[in-house]
């Protein structure tokens, strides 16, 4: 199969863009003449540019991860009779925002399987796979003692975040913790957090230093309606990239329940999620007292996430995938 890829151009937290090439570059070098790939770089590259790649690379599939393709060159795409993809990412927060856009390819792909059947009963075809990690971003390190805390989160301060650490304050002023991303001075009790607070966003490479230095990271999901762009409330399902961010690092996690939670990891074993504040609370409080067991649940998710949810191994399953479900019809 010969894939080209439409790059999103924008630099995102989650590093989307190299994330994504690297891993098709290195199953490009593993698989001999079995996948070939080529990349259309939508932020230093000129629009024509992309139609002379299409011409003299004749890929069996075009996939857009960048939402903002105008109509004519979705169209001018179109008529080259090569499968067209979007690749979606934050699903299901903004599906009002994704369905109209979805409806101009002949395929999408999301990260969440809650959205699966929305985008079917809308008559497009779409594939579910999510997000994974980059192993060269995220690992096990030494840090220095700025980087260490008993409890870290890492994250954006949306609605329900928000009032969970507004009613963990009284809890948390007796703990050694650190919360890290932007919008955090919404918080009622900011003027009490704020000492703990690093209040912007941060690379993966710093993110990965202050998850090695946690004995307990936070993986605080979304809620689906968190940006007034989901108004039926589609469930999310799937777990976030950042499950797969903080296993990486071997570093241990309390996640909140998500459905799929359990087809990626064995809960228990290699992956704690807590249902409400006071569960929250009471494991926190054990874990921190069980180094051995935390220590334990950590290994067992690092390698759970090195054999199974790296990119390259996500995108492999993608190739599949578009050959047994995109192409094997045409």
């Amino acid at each position: 199969m010969r894939l080209l890829f439409i790059s999103s151009g924008t630099k995102t937290l989650s590093y989307l863009d190299p994330n994504f090439i690297s891993a098709f570059r290195e199953l490009e070098k593993a698989s001999g003449s079995a996948f070939a790939f080529a990349c259309y770089h939508s932020d230093r590259e000129r629009i024509q540019t992309l139609y002379n790649k299409i011409q003299t690379f004749k890929p069996d599939v075009i996939l857009s991860l960048n939402r903002s393709l105008t109509p004519d060159t979705i169209a001018r795409l179109k008529r080259y009779n090569i499968p067209l993809g979007l690749y979606l990412v934050d699903d299901p927060y903004l599906i009002t925002y994704h369905l109209p856009l979805a409806r101009q390819y002949q395929f999408v792909i999301t990260e969440d399987s809650g959205s699966v059947p929305v985008y079917r009963n809308h008559g497009i075809k779409a594939l579910h796979l999510p997000l994974a990690v980059n192993p060269s971003f995220y690992s096990p390190m030494e840090v220095s003692d700025q980087y260490k805390s008993d409890i870290c989160f890492v994250g954006s301060a949306l609605p329900n975040r928000l009032r969970l650490f507004d009613e963990l304050t009284p809890y948390l002023r007796k703990k050694k913790f650190i919360i890290i991303g932007r919008w955090w001075e919404r918080l009622k009790h900011f003027a009490i957090l704020k000492p703990h607070i690093l209040n912007r966003t941060i690379p993966p490479q710093e993110t990965a230093k202050y998850y090695n230095g946690a004995k307990i990271v936070l993986n605080i999901h979304r809620i689906p309606n968190d940006v007034n762009r989901n108004p039926r409330n589609i469930p999310a399902y799937t777990p976030n990239n950042r499950t797969f961010d903080i296993a990486a690092c071997k570093a241990f996690q309390l996640a909140t329940c998500r459905r799929d939670l359990k087809n990626y990891y064995h809960l228990g074993e290699e992956m704690i999620c807590y249902q409400g504040i006071e569960d929250l609370k009471q494991k926190i409080d054990y874990y921190l007292q069980h180094e051995a067991e935390r220590n334990e649940i950590a290994e067992r998710a690092f390698a759970r996430t090195l054999e199974d949810h790296t990119y390259i191994v996500r995108f492999q399953e993608l190739i599949n995938k578009l050959n047994n479900e995109i192409l094997a019809n045409r």
